[in-house]
């Protein structure tokens, strides 16, 4: 396993810094979602928002109401997941992310202004339903997006961004509540609650102004045989001019990739997802990703993180949205050394399998020492590791299964259907995320310590699933990824396992005899590749 080196850090972030611009704008969207599953859990609590849509938090009903609240902007996410494969295909990604934002924007406003001389629900319900949906295409584009235009030494990395600024916004979020929490005693100022509503909109604001800046996907202008400005995107957010070797070759290989998969419509595209077992299990494996993702029980935690420390023995709502606080900065800190230290050096692989294990011992913590040991309302030895077991599922979860899904799906849909497979697998994130927000607050009611074990037992499966059936993509190119789901899956996974051995190590060393030959070259050679692009 590599070292980590921040000079080498350091070093491409100087020769890739437009891909870095393009990432950190289009980043912007993955605070979208990061800051709503943070504010949402804390408004809940708060007794002016309960005045406004007279809500008894005493009621047996309410743990329900808790959950529709929560997940009904999941369910408009997963629409807008799904719509996101029309939707950026036929458009582009760059105006997809531009009409998601807006659609976004409009679902705050409402938030923000719902509740205006009624105390019915509906309209929060509306809004967070019109909010979910720009969202759920936001959630879906951004890292196809990221992943179609970064370099491949970088990719991983750039990809992971969004997960950063997700948990940005999450961290922002908590303090926002805890603060005006503090600032606002009133228990019937609704000012409380709107205001969390209407900071989310920032972020919006942020992306749909850089964007515009931004160029489209270099691979979308392939697909739809715009081949000159393929070039010209590629070129402009790689640093170089269009007759460089380097940017003929990334091109030489799109157009093969692409060759006679262009404007494929949708059943086409069905039907190429399924063609064969490589390609069905590749699309399969991009979907449970998501699904796994999901399953670690950590958005139980990013919306009910106030009634969990509650539960865990921390009383006090102030003391509960602090710890929740606290909380989301080391989700920041640790997502940020993990995408510099281990995403590009540890591989994708080991990020999982430990995140795996280091997620399931503090699951596991968690649920016995609830079990053993109630709450009784006040701090003792063992209730304060239990909060710190808390802190430490965020950790090994945040340099592992938060960013890495999303990495490995990018990477492992074939150019020719990665909207489709992106559409599937993040539509997917947001069922289960919307299963999971409405079935949390009745299972922590019910089962208690339960809701910890089960998450705990899942995670231990999922290492092993990552163990056998998840391939290294560290380094390789997007075009030959799809060499990794040939022959035995599971000999081949399990291969990838030792680093030394790894067959993207084997297809990094390709990658680089390649790289040579294009610079080394005959001119005869690099001439033929520049007039291809020249008359095109």
């Amino acid at each position: 396993m590599a070292k980590f080196d921040l000079p080498g850090v350091w070093r491409d972030f100087k020769a890739h810094r437009r891909a870095y611009v393009l990432t950190g704008v289009a980043s912007f969207g993955g605070m979208l979602f990061g800051w709503d599953t943070g504010l949402i859990g804390g408004v809940l609590t708060m007794d002016a928002f309960q005045h406004s849509f007279n809500l008894d938090s005493r009621s047996p009903k309410f743990a329900s109401l808790q959950g529709n609240i929560v997940s009904v902007l999941q369910a408009g996410c997963f629409f807008g997941a799904l719509a996101s494969f029309y939707v950026s295909d036929t458009f582009g990604r760059k105006r997809a992310l531009i009409v998601a934002d807006i659609i976004f924007i409009i679902g705050s406003l409402i938030q923000t202004l719902c509740a205006l001389g009624t105390t019915s629900l509906s309209q929060l319900y509306v809004g967070r339903v019109i909010g979910g949906f720009g969202v759920g295409l936001i959630s879906a584009v951004v890292p196809t997006y990221i992943g179609e235009n970064a370099p491949k030494e970088i990719r991983g990395r750039c990809i992971g961004c969004m997960q950063l600024f997700n948990v940005t916004g999450i961290c922002l979020s908590f303090f926002v509540n805890y603060g005006i929490n503090l600032d606002i005693t009133s228990p019937t100022n609704s000012a409380k609650w709107r205001v969390p509503f209407a900071l989310q909109m920032l972020p919006g604001v942020l992306l749909l102004v850089g964007i515009i800046f931004q160029n489209e996907s270099p691979r979308w202008l392939v697909e739809k045989n715009r081949i000159t400005d393929a070039a010209k995107a590629l070129a402009y957010v790689r640093g170089r001019s269009v007759e460089d070797p380097q940017v003929i070759q990334e091109l030489d290989e799109i157009l093969a990739d692409f060759n006679g998969h262009e404007k494929l419509p949708m059943v086409a595209q069905l039907k190429a997802a399924c063609s064969g077992k490589r390609m069905l299990y590749q699309s399969s494996f991009v979907v449970l990703l998501m699904f796994w993702q999901q399953w670690t029980g950590t958005n139980s935690i990013n919306y009910y993180a106030p009634q969990i420390f509650k539960q865990i023995g921390l009383t006090g709502g102030s003391s509960g949205l602090f710890a929740t606080g606290v909380y989301g900065i080391v989700k920041i800190v640790v997502t940020a050394i993990g995408l510099m230290a281990f995403t590009e050096q540890l591989g994708r692989k080991w990020s999982l399998i430990i995140g795996s294990v280091g997620q399931a011992f503090a699951m596991f913590y968690i649920g016995v020492n609830m079990a053993v040991h109630p709450p009784k309302g006040e701090l003792d030895g063992n209730s304060i590791f239990a909060i710190v077991c808390v802190y430490l599922f965020v950790v090994f979860y945040s340099f592992g299964w938060g960013p890495t899904p999303f990495i490995l799906s990018s990477e492992c849909s074939p150019n020719h259907v990665r909207s489709l497979l992106m559409a599937a697998a993040l539509g997917t994130q947001w069922l289960f995320n919307f299963i999971i927000a409405k079935i949390t607050p009745l299972m922590l009611a019910d089962i208690g310590y339960g809701t910890f074990l089960l998450f705990g037992s899942l995670c231990i499966v999922m290492c092993v699933w990552v163990m056998f059936c998840v391939p290294e993509t560290k380094g390789v190119r997007l075009e030959s990824i799809g060499e990794l789901f040939e022959g035995n899956i599971i000999k081949g996974c399990l291969q990838d396992t030792f680093p030394s051995k790894s067959r993207a190590r084997q297809l990094r060393d390709a990658h680089a005899a390649d790289d040579l030959e294009s610079v080394d070259g005959d001119g005869a050679k690099k001439g033929t590749r520049v007039e291809r692009i020249e008359n095109v």
